[in-house]
């Protein structure tokens, strides 16, 4: 039994190794700078689609709305220093070049 356990663990040991080797490596900032608007925006812009998607409720769809207009509403809500609604606290999260990623994603993910 001990030879089956310790050949169990060789093989387990084994392919951990071989797949430590396969797996890719975090990105560095110059793999980061690389990653497309659009990629950035679809990430950023899931923390919308809680409150803000078709099926959203009382809150509205950002379905259907230019990029300008959901970009200058982000911005009037980061513009707001003492602004108290959830809105106003996670675009100040933001910074201009993640909301023009949002705003640019949004408007081109809209189904018309």
């Amino acid at each position: 039994m001990q030879a089956v356990s310790a050949a169990l663990g060789v093989v387990t040991l084994a392919l951990l190794l071989a797949g430590c080797g396969s797996v890719p490596s975090w990105p560095d900032e110059r793999s980061a700078a690389a990653i497309p608007a659009l990629d950035h925006g679809a990430t950023l812009s899931l923390a919308c689609s809680g409150c803000h998607s078709p099926a959203g409720g009382a809150i509205p769809s950002l379905e259907h709305r230019p990029a300008a207009l959901i970009r200058q509403s982000l911005m009037d809500y980061k513009a707001e220093a003492d602004g108290t609604t959830v809105m106003h606290r996670m675009m100040h999260g933001y910074s201009e070049a993640d909301i023009d990623a949002i705003s640019t994603y949004l408007a081109r993910s809209a189904t018309p």
